[in-house]
């Protein structure tokens, strides 16, 4: 079986209020900054596939085909819309990339080549905000989604292991085992799975996780010495470990049915840490 992804961008407007609802609930439901007013987004796309490789032309499906599924039932339909009022599948229905996907998804299924089977959607709304939808994988509730917010800190840390002699430390971590340590403008993405919120739209309001993020790792973080810091002592605190940290630090704190899926720690541009809690107990 082979995957393939297509990318597509479209730009669509969206207000934070439902017409049937009055001005309290509206603010009740979408917070104090409700409003019929429209805002837009630049809206990217990616579209995976998955099939198997057709032995008389080397593909799995023709790419030209999935380009005009794509255009036909997405593209056309939303590209330069104000979805709460020009979608007939939005009037009453709140409008976020969670239930954008879950519209895309419910579109374009049944209308792909029998060649091959829709297995995964991401929208990226902003450079900051990106929803995925995954047809087999994790996450397996029924319903359920990813919803990732990316963040930025930056932070120094040494690296140097009291197991190894000075040689030691040397060959293994170089230039990184310098004493007063170095620095890294680190970022992280965090993504959390779950079922949409039949009133919001979401899978955890952004401020909340925003919120939970800064508190347990951003502000606690953001210009320190990770050597310094209580939870990294007697560790060394590489990437690994830091990733693996901050896992922990946010594990408990997302709130139900919401639950914490993947943090990934871009500590470079070449450098790259992803951590699942496949260890974890709970």
């Amino acid at each position: 079986m082979i995957t393939m992804t297509r990318r597509v961008m479209f730009s669509a407007a969206h207000a934070d209020w439902l017409a049937s609802l009055s001005r309290a609930d509206n603010e009740a439901r979408f917070g104090p900054e409700a409003s019929p007013e429209p805002y837009g987004h630049n809206y990217v796309l990616d579209v995976t596939v998955a099939g198997e490789i057709d032995p008389q032309t080397g593909i799995v499906v023709n790419i030209k085909e999935i380009d005009r599924i794509v255009r036909e039932r997405v593209v056309q339909p939303l590209d330069k819309k104000f979805i709460n009022k020009q979608v007939p599948a939005f009037c009453e229905r709140p409008v976020t990339a969670e239930t954008l996907v879950a519209f895309i998804a419910s579109e374009l299924a049944p209308h792909l080549p029998p060649a091959v089977t829709l297995t995964a959607l991401r929208l990226e709304q902003t450079p900051l905000h990106a929803v995925e939808w995954l047809a087999e994988e994790e996450p397996k509730e029924p319903g359920s989604m990813l919803s990732t917010r990316v963040y930025e800190f930056a932070a120094s840390h040494r690296l140097y292991s009291p197991h190894l002699t000075e040689a030691e430390n040397d060959e293994l971590f170089g230039k990184c085992a310098y004493l007063h340590g170095h620095g890294h403008n680190y970022v992280l993405e965090v993504t959390v799975a779950g079922p949409l919120d039949p009133c919001t739209g979401r899978v955890i309001e952004d401020a909340a996780l925003d919120m939970i993020v800064h508190q347990e790792v951003v502000d606690r973080y953001d210009h320190r010495h990770f050597n310094y810091i209580p939870e990294f002592e007697n560790k060394i605190p590489s990437s690994e470990v830091i990733t693996r940290t901050i896992w922990e630090r946010l594990r408990d704190h997302i709130p139900p049915p919401a639950r914490l899926y993947r943090v990934v720690l871009r500590e470079t541009a070449r450098n790259i840490f992803e951590y699942r809690g496949e260890e974890d107990p709970t």
